[in-house]
């Protein structure tokens, strides 16, 4: 193979790894397919800009190579120096303007589209989110409900997001409802998503806040009308305490270990003072994921979790945030998820 043709089939190899990599069959976090009208409108910036970027971006490289080609050095004699354009004032004014005048037209619809964005909508379902080393909560102070990792909204109808963290910085993405929003410690910032058709719609932290940065995951669940009225229904109201069985072995195990930390509603509410932010378990037997989102709401995960939580999900070493090892038995371990899966 020649010398020469290494180098151009080398960047020709790269091309398609990179144009391969973005390449998927199923991709639910792929902001660039909108589900929503807040997403829509990004998306319709996006478009535009993009192309623009890539007329400059094959204009400004096309002269680079035009200039590399035919100017040159043609051989060991040929020492003539190019004709130089330095100072020239129509290129000097050309170059600057051109630039400016691009920029000036992008930022009408940019300014038009972020103004209308950050609007807070009419009636909107309000949700006070804080993002956790490593999960989501979601607060509903109208509704008086708490819950954590799946956000669940009407279709069709805006949501006005409070979101702030308990920690550190994170940053709330649902990339099909909308953009991205920092939370931040001390701060509120608000943000508005909208879904326009039922389903689950998958969301991830995009700062990076610890060691299960990656596993800081959430889910989106749109409802219909029906749907929606259903659930707040349900979240308002408290789950009976088990009264026999293994499930009531696993409420006194709760107690025991779990209830300095974590609450349900109308069985375990006090919590201790100086413990950390923990999940509200109240309707946790309703959710399809735990732990960031990172795991399916099943019996054998649930198991897998309590046997080893640091082991599951990587924790910040001795600053006394995620749940430790509590050591349990397989009895206590069967116990407990028995009274988990009452938590409807």
């Amino acid at each position: 193979m020649p010398a020469r043709r290494r180098p151009l089939q080398l960047l020709a190899g790269t091309a398609a790894l990179l144009f391969a990599t973005g390449c998927a069959a199923d991709a639910p976090m792929d902001a660039l397919d909108p589900a929503g009208p807040y997403a829509q409108d990004i998306h319709n910036l996006f478009v535009p800009v993009f192309w623009v970027a890539v007329a400059v971006f094959v204009l400004v490289e096309g002269a680079i190579i035009f200039a590399a080609i035919r100017f040159r050095r043609r051989g060991p004699d040929d020492t003539a120096v190019p004709e130089q354009v330095h100072g020239n004032t129509r290129l000097e004014i050309g170059w600057t303007i051109v630039p400016a005048l691009i920029l000036a037209v992008i930022a009408v619809p940019t300014v038009a589209t972020v103004m209308r964005i950050n609007a807070q909508p009419d009636d909107p379902v309000v949700v006070n989110v804080t993002g956790v080393q490593w999960w989501w909560q979601f607060e509903y102070p109208d509704e008086g409900i708490v819950t954590a990792n799946e956000l669940h909204v009407p279709a069709g109808r805006p949501v006005w997001l409070r979101i702030t963290s308990d920690d550190v910085i994170h940053s709330f993405w649902a990339p099909r409802l909308s953009g991205k929003r920092d939370a931040v410690p001390g701060r509120v910032h608000t943000w508005a998503i909208e879904a326009d058709e039922p389903g689950r719609y998958k969301g991830q932290c995009t700062e990076y806040c610890g060691l299960s940065h990656a596993n800081m995951r959430l889910v989106v669940v749109a409802h219909d009308e029906a749907g929606w009225d259903a659930w707040l229904a349900a979240m308002q109201q408290p789950p009976d305490p088990p009264t026999a069985g293994g499930a009531r072995e696993g409420y006194e195990l709760f107690g025991q270990f779990c209830a300095s930390c974590h609450q349900v509603d109308g069985q375990w509410e006090e919590v201790l003072p100086d413990s950390p932010l923990s999940p509200n378990l109240t309707h946790l037997a309703t959710r399809e994921c735990f732990a960031g989102c990172i795991f399916d709401m099943t019996r054998v995960e649930l198991e897998a979790w309590l046997r080893d939580p640091p082991g599951r999900k990587p924790m910040a070493p001795d600053d006394g945030r995620g749940m430790p090892n509590l050591g349990l038995t397989e009895a206590q371990i069967d116990a407990l998820v028995d009274y988990l899966e009452t938590l409807q």
